[in-house]
């Protein structure tokens, strides 16, 4: 029954503890009493502990003083460096110098837009308004179909429209007084034409 005891005893440890090396684990309880006893332990006075946390204390310092130490020289690398007054002036000079040359270029473009709304019979005055980037040729057509149709739903129509201006002066001489009165009623300036070529 005891050797049952001691081969489960050995299963169990050797299933519970994966970290002891292979050679130690055939080894039976025994044995391994046996083995303790022959090793003394270890005792430290207090003053041994003391210095040996005060090496542990100190390394660690000096560990991390090194790294505080290169982190502090890679901010100061990274960080901007105080500028002189020429160079705070140089800056401001460029920016300046920047802004008007997009001042210029915003006003060339602007030109050249109301150059092209001009070229294509509109008012320069619409270059306001549009963005750099419109197509002039486009709005202009556009602007053009929507004044034929307003032209056409409320500009003049004339009303009793005839093809009398293809009334030659021979013609005309040959009516009689009657018709001539009645023309020249409908129609006064065709007849002070017809009448100024007789």
């Amino acid at each position: 029954m005891e050797e049952n005891t001691v081969k489960n005893n050995e299963k169990l440890d050797s299933v519970k503890d994966t970290k002891t090396p292979p050679e130690d684990k055939k080894k039976t309880g025994s044995e391994k009493g046996k083995e303790d006893d022959n090793k003394t332990p270890v005792t430290y006075t207090e003053d041994e502990v003391t210095k040996k946390i005060q090496k542990a204390e100190d390394e660690l310092h000096k560990k991390y003083s090194k790294q505080i130490g290169d982190l502090e020289t890679q901010i100061k690398k990274l960080s901007p460096v105080e500028k002189s007054e020429a160079e705070l002036e140089l800056e401001k000079r460029i920016a300046a110098l920047e802004a008007s040359e997009k001042d210029i270029a915003d006003r060339e473009r602007k030109i050249a837009v109301q150059e092209k709304l001009s070229a294509n019979g509109l008012d320069k005055g619409l270059a306001d308004y549009l963005k750099d980037d419109a197509d002039i040729d486009a709005l202009s057509s556009l602007v053009d179909g929507i004044l034929k149709e307003r032209m056409k739903e409320n500009g003049y129509k004339p009303v009793d429209h005839s093809s009398d201006d293809k009334v030659t002066p021979e013609e005309f001489s040959k009516w009689p007084y009657s018709k001539k009165a009645e023309y020249a009623e409908r129609h006064p300036e065709a007849y002070k034409r017809l009448r100024g070529r007789k």
